[in-house]
Parts: structure tokens; C-alpha cells; sequence
């Protein structure tokens, strides 16, 4: 997606890895944004609101490359920011906002659903190996989950299941 509709694009896996983890990098933003907008992370000592780049890029004869490059230069920055607690819920809130409408466009993100049930099955059995301090079993359901396509992240909040990016 990164290239102008006009021009080739130059297929490669490499490419494909890089896509990969493009998304991955989107997903994990999305998640700090989210806790943050839910007061989890962060105090707010600055205002940090999306700008108009991203839309003026698409303006400009469809320019993805300058849209990708504003969404992911603002990733960076307000990945700082949280780091050093300067982002607050309002502003969280602002650029996940801004993010609905980036995604009408890209569509990047899906709709979030319930877990399939053969994933929350697995989820399950993954939390209860843990919780037993079997984590050869842990491991062993967490690849089962990779094989499916989704990710389990243990946080302090417990675990975490996404879809995996590019999957």
C-alpha cells in the first residue's frame, strides 16, 4: 500500500516481513493509546493532537508514501510521549478518533469481535498453564495460538490476545 497508485510496485518478501511489522506497529500503538484513554497509562503534561498531514498527503494526487510516513512519524512521537507519561486521556482519545478515520480509509484495522472459539478455548488453557506454572504447556498453546493466527501477550494486566499482524 505504501506505493503511489501510479507507480510499480516491486513485490518481495522481504517486503512482506517489512508490511509485517508495519502493522505490528500499529497494533501496539493502538494498545497503548487505548490504556492510556483509559487512564491505565499516563498523566498528560502536554497536548498531543493529530495534525491534518495525513489527509492533506491523500489530498495531494493520493500520496500514500507522505500519509504512511505522517501516520508513522506521529506513532513515534506519541509512543515518546507515553513513554514519559505526557499524553493524557483526552488526548489518547483525540488521536484513536483520529484513527477511525484513517482506518475508514486504509482499512487497516477490523471491526474488533469476540475471540473465535477455538482461540478463547486455547486463551484458556493458556492462562490456567500459567497459573499451574506449567510454561512448557504455556508455550506449547501459545504456539498452537501463533499457528492460528493470533498473538498472546502477558502483561501486568494478564494476558492479551490479538490478531497477529499480516494475518
Amino acid at each position: 500500500m505504501r506505493v503511489h497508485y501510479r507507480a510499480p510496485l516491486n513485490f518481495t518478501w522481504g517486503g512482506m516481513n517489512e508490511a509485517r511489522e508495519s502493522l505490528g506497529r500499529i497494533d501496539d500503538w493502538l494498545v497503548r493509546l487505548r490504556e492510556t484513554a483509559a487512564g491505565k497509562l499516563g498523566k498528560g503534561e502536554i497536548d498531543m493532537q493529530p495534525g491534518q498531514e495525513f489527509e492533506e498527503a491523500l489530498d495531494d494526487d493520493l500520496n500514500i508514501s507522505a500519509a504512511l510516513g505522517f501516520l508513522f512519524e506521529s506513532i513515534r512521537k506519541t509512543n515518546r510521549a507515553i513513554d514519559r507519561n505526557e499524553v493524557d486521556a483526552s488526548s489518547a482519545n483525540a488521536w484513536l478518533t483520529w484513527w477511525q478515520r484513517a482506518n475508514s480509509v486504509l482499512a487497516i484495522e477490523e471491526e474488533a469481535g469476540p475471540l473465535p472459539r477455538e482461540v478463547a478455548e486455547l486463551a484458556e488453557a493458556r492462562t490456567q498453564a500459567r497459573l499451574a506454572k506449567d510454561f512448557r504447556k504455556s508455550d506449547e498453546l501459545r504456539d498452537k495460538l501463533n499457528a492460528l493466527g493470533w498473538e498472546a501477550r502477558d502483561t501486568k494486566d494478564g494476558q492479551k490476545i490479538t490478531r497477529r499482524a499480516g494475518a
